[in-house]
């Protein structure tokens, strides 16, 4: 039997498929159908079974996926926290309030408070900031707790987003560095890639930033975001990134080792992986 896992959270990218283009994305390419609705149930059974408390429903763009918030009541009923990270284009205040039951959180990936950066870097079309903004609005509103995902790139590492983040008042800002993954976003690097000393000069800029409850913001080098995710492809297979490399093996054979035999306990925690969702 595998130890006692501390790696208590999952992210299944659901679909590869987006309706955007940002060129730093490290999950396009997996080269994968979704699981039918049925075996994705069955995964969600096992993911339960194995300890998962949390689930992060991803992608590509999840609202893509003809299931999506099925898979948010199937994953509640189980007694997993359910949550969502979406670019934000598909979503509504209708969409959100219809479907405020079964989601405990939504994240929202924003790069830059600058419109005319955002699509520079594939983040739509020239008014996700603003639409992002009222969907902050909508799920507070709705009663879900609100994250904001910002991927630090070239672009944006000078810039200061501590009044985007006051007006969107999120409950956790989660602020990534730029991970470069072989085969997935080669040619983002040569113009988007930061160094670790201008990430970490965009987090020293942003450190007295206080969230919702007296939260402060999460920052993650490409260091600690690697081999410190349990991921679920989505076919539904288990992915890693170590080496910045995909590989991917049978779910069952990663429950049946332990997930602590591909996430990285110790980064897992030390970026935080576990809070109180």
């Amino acid at each position: 039997m595998p130890a006692h896992s501390v790696i208590r959270s999952v992210n299944w990218h659901l679909i590869s498929t987006c309706n955007y283009s940002c060129r730093f994305c490290f999950a396009r390419n997996l080269g994968e159908q979704p699981v039918s609705f049925s075996e994705g149930l069955t995964i969600l059974s096992h993911l339960a079974d194995a300890g998962m408390e949390k689930i992060n429903f991803a992608g590509g763009e999840p609202l893509l996926h003809p299931r999506l918030f099925d898979y948010c009541r199937a994953a509640r009923d189980l007694g997993m926290t359910v949550s969502i990270t979406t670019n934000g284009s598909l979503l509504s205040q209708k969409l959100i309030g219809e479907h405020a039951a079964c989601i405990d959180w939504i994240a929202l990936s924003v790069d830059s408070a600058s419109e005319s950066t955002e699509k520079r870097l594939g983040r739509g079309y020239g008014q996700h900031v603003q639409h992002c903004i009222g969907l902050s609005d909508a799920v507070r509103e709705a009663g879900i707790r609100l994250k904001i995902n910002t991927t630090v790139t070239r672009l944006t590492w000078e810039e200061d987003m501590a009044d985007f983040i006051q007006r969107t008042s999120p409950d956790r800002w989660k602020v990534l560095q730029m991970l470069h993954i072989q085969g997935e976003n080669d040619g983002a690097m040569a113009d988007l890639a930061v160094t670790d000393k201008q990430f970490q000069t965009f987090c020293a800029r942003h450190a007295d930033v206080i969230l919702r409850g007296g939260v402060q913001p999460v920052f993650e080098s490409s260091a600690m975001i690697e081999g410190s995710y349990f991921m679920i492809t989505p076919g539904g297979c288990v992915k890693t990134d170590t080496g910045r490399v995909i590989r991917k093996y049978p779910l069952a054979d990663v429950l049946h080792s332990g997930v602590m035999e591909y996430v990285d306990p110790v980064l897992y925690l030390g970026r935080g992986g576990v809070y109180a969702w």
